[in-house]
């Protein structure tokens, strides 16, 4: 039976791909940040999956999380992690806090880091193609005003993918980057509501109104996290799985579109989708 790590698997994409996986086979090790999400997630699953709390930014929480699967794989190994856990600081970078910056960092791309690094050795004790995905985003190609955060955490996650592929290729783990257009998760809302307590300069007012108001749009009327969930079990269950899958036709197009034109052409467009 195939095993997986899912990280932040209490909503949306995480969510989603664990109970997927579950119904289709696999033994689903899912990470929880709020344990009131984890009751509703283990409410849904079978009795394989096991839900417990995670929080991707404390070591000794990442510990002991894979502590309890090495402990249940009864010296077996894992088929597969998916880096999942996320978060979307959004504001203008001038009157952005640095605890904010920080703290978007430490989620999006040292959790990631840190998690991966406890897991390899579950790996490592795999023999059937063993692999890591993580779960970036169209924004880690692409980058729009006000969320520069966010886009500067899943463009170090692209970089990071690459130098782990070439690193653990000679190991036969192999490592997949996702990278999904806009999904309907709960991302989006939080975002724009950590909006609200942030000092904004009348400047950037009006234009951020109508980032945040473009925020909740997106929460409502993007992809579904089923179909991220689809892509993330074909990447984890091909044989020789790609190094890349893009999510959607926004995360197929804007990427290429992005090479084609002017930087300054490129912003008036960025600037237009963001009102």
């Amino acid at each position: 039976m195939p095993t997986v790590i899912i990280t932040g698997a209490g909503t949306g994409i995480g969510a989603s791909t664990a109970l997927h996986l579950d119904r289709t086979g696999w033994r689903v090790f899912a990470g929880v940040h709020d344990p009131a999400d984890g009751e509703v997630l283990a409410k849904g699953g079978s009795d394989r999956m096991m839900v417990a709390p995670l929080d991707v930014t404390d070591l000794a929480s990442i510990k002991g999380f894979v502590a309890k699967v090495d402990d249940q794989l009864g010296g077996e190994g894992l088929t597969a992690l998916v880096n999942n856990a996320g978060e979307g600081v959004a504001g203008p970078l001038e009157s952005l806090p640095v605890d904010r910056l920080r703290h978007q960092f430490e989620v999006n791309v040292v959790g990631q880091v840190a998690m991966t690094q406890q897991v390899l050795p579950l790996l490592r004790r795999e023999r059937e193609r063993p692999r890591i995905v993580f779960v970036g985003s169209i924004g880690g190609l692409v980058a729009v005003q006000f969320a520069g955060a966010y886009h500067a955490s899943k463009y170090a996650i692209e970089a990071i993918g690459d130098a782990w592929r070439q690193e653990l290729a000679p190991d036969g783990i192999s490592v997949v980057l996702l990278e999904p257009g806009p999904v309907s998760t709960p991302i989006w809302a939080k975002a724009a509501h950590a909006l609200d307590s942030l000092p904004v300069a009348e400047r950037y007012r009006e234009r951020v109104d109508a980032f945040q108001e473009t925020l909740r749009k997106q929460g409502k009327n993007s992809a579904s996290p089923h179909s991220v969930a689809e892509l993330i079990a074909k990447a984890l269950t091909a044989e020789h799985p790609h190094t890349r899958y893009a999510g959607g036709l926004a995360a197929t197009v804007v990427p290429k579109v992005r090479r084609l034109v002017p930087d300054r052409v490129f912003d008036k467009l960025a600037q237009r989708a963001t009102k």
